[in-house]
This record gives C-alpha cells, structure tokens and sequence, in this order.
C-alpha cells in the first residue's frame, strides 16, 4: 500500500471519528466547531488524494496498449 493510500484510508478514518463526535448532542458549541473545521480540512485532503489517484490511474491507462475505457469519478 503506498503512502498516499494510508494517508487516505486514515484521513477517512479520522473524519469519520469525526463525525461521531458531531453526532454526540453533549458537545458544547466550540467544540463542535472545532470538530467541524478539522473535518473539512480531512475532507479537502481526501478529495485532493484522490483526485491524485484518479490523475495516476488515466496516466496508467493512456501509456498502455490494452483496450481500456476510462471513466471519470465523481467526487
């Protein structure tokens, strides 16, 4: 697994956590702010590594010789 797959699987991971925390009604305003920024910026680096990842794989399928279609993700 590259480095760039870990940083998104745990970037993933860390928003999600994220999220639970949002979802507990206990937290007070500031918290919760907090949370919520953090949780944009992970969102914002996840998109961006993927959006990587999708530029690696059509380089991949464009500099081969095999009949492969590609099809942009919707992110």
């Amino acid at each position: 697994m590259s480095e760039e797959e870990v940083d998104i699987e745990e970037n993933l991971e860390k928003l999600e956590s994220i999220v639970k925390e949002l979802e507990n009604e206990q937290l007070d305003l500031e918290k919760s702010i907090e949370l919520f920024e953090k949780g944009v910026k992970l969102a914002e680096e996840v998109k961006e590594g993927l959006s990587e990842a999708e530029l690696r794989l059509k380089k991949v399928v464009e500099s081969t010789d095999l009949d492969f279609e590609a099809e942009d993700f919707n992110l």
